[in-house]
């Protein structure tokens, strides 16, 4: 992801009318996963670009298509908007069904229709429906018995499995998202749910008042 957003910046800055840009990759306040970013264009003055911000990006399009494996939909930015959604596109349309499995079968049939009219470009969805997908049962019982709540778990596979935010370090020029997740390789397939392990709230309540006559005997440090 970097190198393809890189790439298409390296495009970009190639451009006469462009004076700088701004690159964002994975997660943040708009981004919710690792393999989506942003780039924010810069352009020169109007009188020193002779070309409006359209007639650049349609400039750009044909040549930032040529970068493999990674597209970018460019829109212009107003000053005034009338909504604070960060889309890929300048206008949306909304679909919504309380069936998801109808609604990820509509949906990319109503995308490549819209693609068919002449008048519109860059028809993109965002819906992101094609990954690989793991379902787990909980035993209920079980998990009561032991302590364990729902709540846990979904805290739990989140941490290793979600790329949550936990922070974020601030330097004098930049800041960086600090991010928690599994190592990548203990993410490859469902094997990776076996390394994953819950503290018990029952155990725990157990472990922590030990009887005088079970506390093991204390051992030098080696």
């Amino acid at each position: 992801m970097a190198k393809g957003q890189q790439a298409l910046a390296a495009k970009i800055l190639q451009d006469p009318a462009v004076a700088s840009l701004t690159s964002f990759i994975g997660v943040d306040g708009t981004n919710t996963t690792l393999n989506s970013g942003r780039i924010q264009i810069n352009l020169k003055p109007l009188d020193e670009r002779k070309a409006s911000a359209s007639d650049i990006i349609r400039r750009l399009t044909p040549v930032l298509a040529q970068v493999p494996d990674i597209k970018l939909f460019m829109q212009p930015v107003q000053d005034l908007t009338v909504e604070d959604r960060v889309s890929r596109t300048q206008y949306q349309f909304s679909m919504e069904d309380a069936d998801p499995k109808e609604l990820g079968y509509w949906v990319p049939r109503f995308v490549d229709r819209i693609k068919t009219i002449p008048v519109l470009r860059d028809v993109a969805s965002d819906q992101q429906n094609s990954g690989l997908q793991t379902r787990l049962v909980i035993d209920r019982t079980s998990a009561s018995r032991l302590g364990i709540t729902p709540q846990m778990l979904d805290d739990a596979l989140y941490d290793a499995f979600g790329q949550r935010q936990i922070s974020t370090i601030y330097t004098d020029l930049t800041q960086y998202h600090v991010i928690l997740e599994n190592k990548p390789g203990m993410a490859t397939g469902p094997e990776a749910l076996n390394q994953v392990f819950l503290r018990s709230a029952a155990a725990a309540r157990c472990r922590s008042a030990p009887s005088p006559a079970s506390r093991p005997a204390p051992r030098p440090w080696r």
